[in-house]
């Protein structure tokens, strides 16, 4: 059987908008994977507070597929693969719908439905929760991706986090193109902020996270946030587009 724990009503579904008809689909999420083993455990972590399992295209284990043959073997006829990453990239666009597809051809009668990502300028909320008083100025740091729309979300994302402290903000990217941490620090500060902080757009702490914060520290920022992890706001966003795939 399944180990998938009871969702949390009062975490996952305050903001779910209207149930689907018929009984609840089990919820994979679908996560990238690290070698640091402090993101699978973050990941673990979200996944039992949102009431999902969880798979891992890469590095750790389960496999996505072997989660969903789990749930198929347990008599379930439909499922939810719910990718958790916050951009619009390769791995939504390309893994997610071949895991699908993989999973129905090998458990004829399952239907998988496949979810957006979980990334939503809602989330600036949430990183803003913890910020110290008097920063006037902001760098939301995230992975990175060559996919242009995914660049554009990050940016929106700070657009609303800057738009919700009252301050300039903007971001800035581990890898791939677009500005380093420590660019958009620089250029923050070359416009008068003098308390610029980092927040953290990942879900989980690893390897990219670590070096989009070591290059805001390198920059002389304030104050350095955390991953996303179990936020009010990301376990929501898991209900809602659970329940509109």
């Amino acid at each position: 059987m399944s180990d998938r724990p009871a969702p949390d009503p009062a975490a996952a579904g305050a903001a779910a908008g209207p149930a689907p008809s018929g009984p609840p689909r089990p919820i994979v999420l679908v996560a990238h994977g690290s070698p640091d083993p402090r993101s699978p455990e973050a990941v673990r972590a979200i996944a039992r507070a949102a009431g999902a399992d969880v798979g891992f295209l890469e590095f750790n284990e389960p496999h996505p597929v072997e989660v969903l043959h789990t749930i198929a073997d347990t008599g379930e006829s439909a499922a939810v693969a719910l990718p958790l990453l916050l951009t619009d990239a390769y791995h939504s666009r390309t893994d997610l719908p071949e895991v699908a597809k993989r999973a129905e051809a090998s458990r004829p009668g399952l239907a998988v439905a496949v979810a957006r990502p979980v990334g939503d300028p809602s989330l600036a909320h949430a990183l803003i929760r913890d910020l110290p008083y008097g920063v006037d100025g902001l760098v939301v740091c995230a992975a990175g991706t060559r996919v242009d729309a995914g660049r554009a979300h990050v940016a929106a994302v700070a657009e609303e986090a800057g738009r919700l402290l009252g301050v300039p903000a903007g971001p800035g990217f581990a890898s791939g193109p677009g500005p380093r941490p420590a660019d958009t620090v620089a250029a923050l500060k070359a416009q008068g902020a003098q308390r610029v902080a980092a927040v953290c757009y990942f879900i989980a702490p690893g390897v990219l996270c670590d070096a989009a914060l070591a290059s805001a520290r390198d920059a002389g920022v304030v104050h350095t946030g955390e991953p996303l992890g179990p936020a009010p706001e990301l376990l929501d966003l898991i209900a809602k587009r659970a329940a509109e795939a």
